[in-house]
């Protein structure tokens, strides 16, 4: 087809005296949506309640909503639905064809306050530091210029967090339960629960703290299940099994199932 055959063909499905693309145009146009279903495993879609046009839709013809997939491949995205949560349900962005039979989920809307007042949602840069701090993560440079946050939810069965510093390059993830992985310049840190604050009070947990020239392994247990055990590069055998009975220590623990242990 001829440039100028394109333009025509494109012109036929623009209605010029109302600024919008035709009923039966391929355009995709930018819509708000309601969740009124996740369609469930083997069934990436969601089944919306795409907005103005299907606002005044009654309720008996819902099951007849479109079903949208993400935008992005390799992405799903699930919310609060009408179905499952009623009046709770969440809104998606979404661009779709004008008669609504093709579209594709951009991602969750940003609810607006009041005109002139913040996003009801906007997430606090204090909160976030606080959320952090009071878990005693390992993150030092909060300045607010410097902080991306990419995940932030809060549920009544939890949450997380993730952020990162796009000056210095930590980055972190943050489970409610205090749970943390963060990658950082001079180190890594994961740690599985959260001690307690103030730290005079004992709480278990444990964690891995990697440096270049250390590395920091604490925890009320830590178990060892190998049959050989390698501690240093000498070529000495610090002990050994013998025989089928297990290797005994000096003190009586039996060090079974490690058959040598290699210093």
């Amino acid at each position: 087809m001829h440039f100028k055959d394109l333009m025509k063909h494109s012109n036929d499905q623009y209605d010029t005296k109302n600024r919008q693309a035709a009923s039966y145009s391929d355009e995709l146009v930018f819509r708000k949506a309601k969740i009124y279903k996740c369609l469930g495993p083997g069934n990436d879609k969601l089944k919306l309640q795409v907005l103005p046009e299907l606002a005044d839709l009654p309720e008996e013809e819902f099951e007849d909503l479109p079903e949208y997939p993400s935008f992005f491949k390799g992405q799903v995205i699930t919310g609060l639905s009408y179905e499952m949560d009623g009046d709770n349900a969440e809104f998606v962005w979404v661009v779709c064809t004008p008669d609504l039979q093709v579209g594709y989920v951009l991602g969750k809307v940003n609810s607006f306050g009041e005109v002139g007042k913040d996003f009801l949602e906007s997430y606090s840069h204090e909160d976030v530091e606080e959320y952090m701090t009071r878990r005693r993560v390992p993150f030092t440079d909060f300045d607010y210029n410097h902080l991306s946050v990419i995940n932030w939810v809060s549920t009544s069965q939890g949450g997380m967090l993730q952020a990162f510093n796009y000056v210095t390059g930590d980055f972190v993830i943050l489970n409610t339960s205090g749970s943390v992985i963060t990658i950082q310049q001079q180190q890594i840190f994961m740690r599985v629960g959260s001690p307690a604050n103030p730290p005079t009070s004992p709480t278990a947990h444990s964690f891995v703290l990697l440096t270049p020239d250390n590395i920091h392994i604490k925890a009320p247990t830590i178990e060892l299940d190998a049959q050989d055990l390698i501690l240093g590069k000498t070529g000495k055998v610090l002990g050994g099994v013998l025989s089928a009975s297990p290797v005994i220590g000096t003190n009586g623990p039996s060090v079974t199932p490690v058959s040598h242990i290699h210093v």
